[in-house]
């Protein structure tokens, strides 16, 4: 009998092992490579009339009559007449038209006009408003352009596009091009969605394999610290069955970062990390020395996940010193320049990595210069993006902070122009720069590692 039962669960286990399903092999890093640098190279810089954006720039007794004196509080609560708030209108579109840097990418006076019609009107259906009210009224009014540094007092009039991951079931990319189940169901269709390949973002599981979580993209209230996805995917699967997936709420990855760890350099395993946590130029020694010790191993990191941005000069440096290059500049994506004294030198070109794999991570709170980072890293051989989508923050930069001399509103806008290609999933002004491989920031060291470990490129990482 016992005979018997041992060779039933052998037949058992020997057919459940004959219908387990074929799933795709999971890619080797030579051929990863191979795919995303193929797709990094793809990029290339616009080609962009720069005449069309230039004017004559302010003198500096006009600058400082907008951007000098002591910003005052504000108070939501004070009251101002219908002729005060209109005022306040006028002054900050002559701002505009004096300062701002994309005046003329967003329209110039014939867009920007009829906006501060619509304004003025509407502040004229009644007496009075209050600086809360007038406040409000703008955001919603400046709605027509998208620019990430753009705000009145802290809040956007667009509100940047933050991922939604779908993690209940692994799915991989078939030879084919479709999409099957970890537990061998093909994907037949998704209730809403037209394109599959946009929806199906490569991914890392919880055990360090490559697989596809759907990933949807949706504003980002900042309202609150977790923010639930407001959509459900259903799924329906070739066999007829049919999955319901929920998202996982959307967090912004956030550490504390002060003065005293702009930068940080320490190892995971065999994998050094520099962790660039702002772009202080002070930080140059330290990011100099990091970008040597990187540079030595045959897999590196850069995490960029907290770096709000600052002075891009440091981006420079570090790839510069990483990379062995001489160039006195990175090659760059973008297409820089000053509206009021033309664009800067630059080149579109491509960096070799001597055989070496530069990890990026990357998080919604990356942004401006933590951005050009990117775009310049997106000219080197070997960079995997690892994360979400950053900031989205690149048109201009946040130059000035002006005050409203009624509701006292305080407005930022800047005076450069960074046309960066938007024709592809490459870049969009509020959603950002999209990674090669999507992850929830908070998690994209952790599986980075662990992938890096499954595939054999370094040793186990630290416990």
């Amino acid at each position: 009998m016992k005979r018997i039962a041992i060779c039933c669960a052998l037949a058992l286990c020997l057919a459940l092992t004959a219908c387990a399903p074929a799933l795709p092999p999971q890619p080797t890093l030579e051929e990863l490579l191979a795919e995303v640098n193929a797709a990094h190279q793809a990029v290339q810089r616009p080609e962009v009339d720069a005449e069309q954006y230039l004017r004559e720039g302010p003198d500096q007794e006009t600058v400082a009559r907008f951007t000098e004196g002591e910003l005052t509080a504000f108070n939501s609560d004070a009251e101002l007449t219908a002729a005060q708030a209109a005022e306040d209108v006028e002054y900050l579109f002559e701002a505009f038209r004096t300062l701002y840097g994309p005046y003329e990418y967003f329209g110039g006076d014939e867009t920007f006009g009829a906006h501060k019609a619509e304004l003025l009107a509407q502040l004229a259906e009644k007496d009075s408003w209050t600086a809360a009210e007038v406040q409000d009224l703008l955001l919603e009014g400046l709605r027509f352009f998208q620019d990430g540094h753009f705000n009145i007092n802290g809040g956007k009039p667009n509100p940047p596009k933050v991922p939604f991951f779908f993690r209940e079931a692994a799915f991989y990319k078939t030879e084919e091009g479709g999409y099957i189940r970890e537990d061998g169901r093909r994907v037949a269709s998704v209730d809403g969605c037209d394109d599959l390949d946009g929806l199906f973002k490569r991914s890392i599981s919880q055990e360090g394999e490559l697989v596809c979580y759907p990933v949807l993209l949706k504003e980002w209230t900042m309202t609150a610290q977790l923010q639930p996805c407001d959509e459900q995917l259903t799924v329906r699967y070739a066999d007829g069955s049919a999955q319901t997936l929920t998202a996982e709420p959307f967090q912004r990855y956030s550490e504390e970062v002060d003065a005293d760890n702009v930068t940080e350099y320490y190892k995971n395993g065999e994998i050094p990390v520099f962790a660039l946590n702002m772009c202080d130029d002070a930080a140059a020694d330290e990011a100099d020395a990091a970008a040597i010790m990187v540079a030595r191993a045959p897999v590196g990191m850069v995490d960029l996940r907290t770096n709000p941005g600052g002075s891009d000069l440091i981006c420079n440096l570090w790839l510069r010193r990483y990379t062995h290059t001489e160039r006195n500049n990175m090659y760059r994506n973008q297409y820089v320049m000053n509206v009021f004294s033309g664009p800067f030198s630059g080149a579109d070109g491509w960096v070799e990595n001597d055989g070496r794999v530069l990890i990026v991570l990357t998080g919604k709170r990356a942004a401006s210069a933590a951005e050009t980072f990117v775009d310049m890293a997106h000219n080197v051989e070997n960079v995997l993006f690892i994360g979400e989508n950053t900031s989205g923050a690149q048109v201009t930069s946040a130059a000035y902070h002006i005050q409203l001399p009624h509701s006292k509103c305080v407005v930022t806008m800047g005076y450069g122009l960074f046309v960066v290609p938007q024709d592809w999933d490459y870049y969009e002004e509020l959603r950002g720069y999209e990674p090669d491989i999507w992850v929830p920031a908070a998690e994209a060291e952790e599986l980075a590692v662990k992938w890096m470990k499954n595939l054999g490129a370094v040793g186990a990482p630290q416990e």
